[in-house]
């Protein structure tokens, strides 16, 4: 009897480690497919728009990146490049001091900080950003809270820059 259990137990084990090998090969596979998303992912940014962060911006003796620019102006920032056009749409979560001067109460800058998208849109001439053809804009609740156009905006994106 004592041989008979002890075969019972051993067979339930293995099966129970099966099972577990089962489970791992699995866990295995989500994890390849996980990395593989992310590989996705990063290689849908495309070539051009890595190049067009690292361009360079000079401005009041100061130098900097287009990428520092905007990733340090805005929260979650995404970056969308049309080669076509040579047109680059920047778009991220409102954070002060970007348009502080407006004045709005704690309230208004915590509902924006949670849920202000700012979006910039710029053409990219050579190596520099056109300043004639640049778009500024902060969207809250789908209402445009602010927006600024041309040299002013990008002038004023550099200024905020500047000020951190």
């Amino acid at each position: 009897m004592k041989r008979f259990t002890k075969v019972a137990c051993v067979l339930c084990l293995s099966t129970l480690l099966v099972g577990c090998s089962d489970r791992l090969t699995e866990i295995k596979d989500a994890a390849s497919g996980i990395t593989s998303a992310a590989d996705s992912a990063a290689n849908a940014v495309s070539r051009d728009v890595h190049a067009i962060r690292a361009i360079a911006i000079d401005y009041n003796d100061k130098s900097f990146t287009i990428n520092d620019l905007f990733k340090t102006i805005l929260r979650d920032v995404r970056w969308d490049y049309d080669a076509k056009q040579n047109e680059l749409q920047v778009q991220g979560t409102w954070q002060p001091p970007l348009f502080s001067e407006q004045g709005w109460n704690q309230d208004k800058q915590k509902q924006l900080a949670e849920t202000g998208l700012v979006t910039v849109t710029c053409v990219i001439d050579g190596d520099k950003i056109d300043s004639t053809l640049t778009d500024l804009k902060l969207v809250y609740n789908n209402e445009i809270m602010y927006q600024m156009n041309g040299e002013e905006a990008l002038h004023y994106l550099y200024d905020t820059y500047l000020q951190k």
